[in-house]
């Protein structure tokens, strides 16, 4: 059984797309589709239960929490987090459904997100999320974007963490992959995609980038602090270990902007094992529905 959850607020025009999709899945096996109606003051919860999808009322606005109201609900082995704005492709369950039960020491799997109408920029943003993970996988055991709508894990692994915590950082992606993280694997596979809308990227690119910019500086001061906290309890190792996470993070960052512009310069080079081009990350499977 597999719970998808999708958290909403005033999504009654986009909703019968992402649940149509989600209606017309191939997987053979049993699934239900869980809408949490985040105080909606729209046709929101009319919409979805027209669908067949159980809806769950959450008064305390935010998705971390409209996503704890919907894990709480769930009743499958696996939860799955989706969005409203987000169409998801024909075998997308049947291909996490086929993850996990090949690989049953693994507590989560992150997948991949492209644009409905992509702009100009978003093949850049496709390498370099795709870099990031595959630097994260590496370097800390686990992929470091988390998409919001494209990520599942195992009910069992999750209730044994504090569930999505609105005091971590990004609580529905880093913030829930972290937890995880600690009760077992979490794998990344970009084939697992879906298809999301780009009304939250309509901003000038100058924009774009600063927020790029902040979200990375957010993400690096974490691990400095994170370092830190862990050093108190050696105080004679604090300087060193300060140091450590000032360079290690130096070093992240040299790393995958290195790797960003080499891909770009030199789009068929085999980085990683196969080969990393645009036109590869940018290959979407077709509907079938």
């Amino acid at each position: 059984m597999i719970s998808i959850v999708i958290p909403a607020f005033n999504e009654e025009k986009l909703l019968p797309e992402c649940l149509e999709s989600l209606r017309n899945q191939d997987y053979a096996g049993g699934y239900e589709i869980i809408v949490v109606d985040n105080g909606s003051t729209d046709d929101t919860a009319r919409v979805a239960a027209g669908f067949g999808a159980k809806v769950v009322s959450c008064i305390s606005r935010g998705v971390v929490y409209a996503r704890q109201a919907g894990a709480q609900a769930a009743s499958g082995d696996i939860i799955i987090q989706g969005d409203a704005d987000t169409v998801y492709l024909r075998d997308w369950l049947t291909r996490i459904a086929s993850y996990f039960s090949a690989h049953p020491k693994t507590v989560a799997l992150a997948g991949a997100y492209v644009y409905k109408d992509p702009p100009g920029w978003a093949r850049f943003e496709y390498s370099g999320r795709y870099i990031m993970n595959i630097i994260g996988l590496l370097l800390f055991g686990r992929p470091v974007y988390i998409s919001g709508a494209n990520f599942a894990f195992r009910r069992e692994a999750f209730l044994k963490t504090k569930g999505y915590d609105a005091e971590s950082l990004y609580p529905d992606q880093w913030g829930i992959s972290h937890s995880l993280s600690q009760v077992g694997k979490i794998y990344y596979d970009r084939t697992v995609l879906v298809h999301t809308s780009t009304r939250r990227v309509q901003i000038p690119f100058h924009l774009i980038l600063l927020n790029i910019g902040l979200n990375s500086s957010r993400i690096f001061i974490h691990f400095i602090k994170h370092s830190i906290n862990l050093s108190r309890t050696t105080s004679a190792k604090l300087p060193y270990l300060k140091a450590s996470a000032k360079r290690a993070a130096l070093i992240l960052l040299i790393v995958i902007t290195c790797l960003f512009l080499y891909v770009y310069i030199a789009p068929k080079a085999q980085v990683f094992g196969n080969p990393v081009t645009i036109q590869g990350l940018l290959s979407i499977p077709s509907f079938n529905q």
